[in-house]
């Protein structure tokens, strides 16, 4: 994809001017959570036998055989790509489609670059809110892969997501948290308990509990409903559902 009015820096190209508030915070929590992970250790992503990476593989390769069942060539945005082990998957299913992964957090998407080179495979960085006229009508699949807590508003995200596809496009949301409304409080206490216990209460401003009531245009493809017997059996996969949406 062609892009007017950007500029490349260390391989990742620029659409935005860069903004620093919300990444420099994230790095300094993931950092504090020990989990800023080298680029041998993110090349290896999902398959890595820590923390929540053994419930990711499940979703992330339900989502491949989804992809390779696809025929047609395809556009692909993948939003929230951070270091980019997700957006690189998603290049590797078929080196026809065209696959972009964006972000606003530099750090990542340079590591994203040094580790990934795909010739059908780009970094951008750009704020999705002031890009419409570099993506309007597309893409032909959206991805969210655990990063919809970073976006303060579902819905203008959402109707943001809608412009920049083409008829029929769809929009996938992976490995994310949605709550019952009566449910949002606690989770934002224990947000904010959590990230005071480790040292940065501000993040806790940076972190939204978005209701399931967002999703009547949603359909679930897959949803976690055996969560016990899969403790009990210690099967691992992911407890968050995997949602989408098909532009009508």
């Amino acid at each position: 994809m062609d892009f007017n009015n950007s500029h490349i820096k260390n391989n990742v190209i620029y659409l935005t001017e860069e903004v620093t508030a919300f990444s420099d915070i994230y790095i300094a929590v993931r950092e504090k959570e020990q989990r800023v992970l080298t680029d041998k250790t993110v090349a290896l992503l999902p398959y890595l036998k820590r923390n929540e990476w053994e419930y990711r593989v499940k979703s992330t390769e339900r989502f491949m055989s989804y992809l390779s069942s696809k025929k047609e060539t395809l556009a692909i945005l993948d939003v929230g790509c951070g270091n980019g082990w997700f957006t690189n998957v998603i290049a590797k299913v078929s080196e026809k489609n065209e696959v972009i992964g964006l972000d606003v957090n530099r750090d990542e998407l340079e590591q994203a670059t040094r580790i990934f080179k795909r010739n059908n495979l780009q970094f951008v960085y750009g704020d999705i809110f002031e890009i419409e006229n570099a993506f309007k009508r597309q893409f032909d699949i959206i991805t969210l892969n655990s990063c919809i807590q970073y976006f303060s508003e579902f819905q203008a995200l959402f109707s943001t997501l809608k412009l920049f596809l083409k008829p029929e496009g769809e929009i996938h949301i992976i490995d994310s948290p949605f709550y019952k409304k009566d449910k949002i409080a606690e989770a934002k206490q224990r947000t904010v308990s959590y990230y005071t216990d480790l040292g940065f209460p501000e993040m806790a401003s940076n972190y939204f509990h978005h209701s399931i009531n967002n999703l009547q245009e949603f359909e679930i493809l897959y949803s976690n409903k055996n969560k016990l017997l899969n403790k009990i059996l210690n099967r691992k996969d992911s407890p968050f559902p995997w949602l989408r949406y098909i532009a009508k």
